[in-house]
């Protein structure tokens, strides 16, 4: 047994044990060797007021039992656990909503050609990025021969566009009322019976979305006295020649024996 170990343990007991000199210690251990001495003679004289047939071993686990007090586990885990329940939760941090920069609106800008080809005849085509070029305009001149206008020459154009005046704004809708209100102050001006509108684009803008359902019979009824029959754009026509067999088909509404 280490030497150390043997002289702390009979100091314990109450037994006192000659250090031989020139012995080293760690200089902690000196001093708590000096500390359980005192403790232990106090002990001792303790003991030896107790019953004197009590056994040296009893005397020792009696000191023991005093001195050490035994460690409530379950008080330090309940007292943990209280801990616990009293600290304040972490607030959870929530990120910054994010705004959405409001995209500017894109300027609406529109423009149709209108001819009066007869006191009853209205034609309109939208003018897409130029006005009708020659072969468009002899086109539309072949097409109203063929339906018994009998003109050489087409009249004078007129122009419609939006924004009606420079830095003008508005909604598709308001564009569409604009529009409609021109055209209804036209109609009214003269006797017309039909209106010739070429291309998606002219009836799109002209028409309202309450007769969209008309739009694919090729013919829409604008007032008891006015029908506006759709034909494809001139431009299309001439690009694709077969467009005029369908153009054809839907002015057969406007030839004298269907009258």
């Amino acid at each position: 047994m280490d030497q150390q170990l043997q002289y702390q343990y009979l100091q314990t007991l109450g037994i006192s044990q000659y250090v031989p000199r020139g012995t080293v210690y760690d200089e902690t251990v000196y001093e708590d060797i000096v500390a359980e001495s005192s403790a232990a003679k106090a002990g001792a004289d303790t003991v030896s007021k107790m019953d004197a047939q009590t056994p040296p071993v009893e005397q020792f686990e009696a000191s023991a039992k005093v001195a050490k007090k035994p460690i409530d586990i379950a008080a330090l885990v309940n007292l943990d656990l209280d801990n616990k329940k009293s600290a304040s939760p972490a607030k959870a941090v929530s990120a910054p909503p994010v705004v959405e920069e409001a995209q500017p609106e894109t300027a609406i800008e529109v423009s149709f050609s209108f001819w009066q080809a007869s006191e009853e005849l209205l034609v309109c085509t939208a003018v897409e990025g130029a006005l009708a070029d020659t072969g468009e305009m002899q086109l539309l001149t072949n097409i109203l021969n063929a339906i018994g206008c009998g003109i050489s020459r087409l009249p004078q154009m007129e122009l419609i566009e939006w924004p009606p005046y420079p830095n003008a704004s508005g909604d598709q809708n308001e564009v569409r009322e604009f529009l409609g209100t021109l055209l209804s102050a036209r109609l009214d001006s003269k006797p017309v019976k039909s209106v010739l509108l070429l291309g998606e684009s002219a009836s799109n803008w002209l028409l309202s979305p309450d007769q969209e359902q008309q739009k694919e019979t090729g013919r829409v009824v604008l007032s008891e006295q006015v029908t506006a029959l759709l034909l494809p754009s001139l431009s299309s026509m001439i690009e694709n020649p077969q467009l005029k067999a369908v153009a054809w088909k839907t002015l057969q509404f406007l030839l004298p024996a269907s009258s």
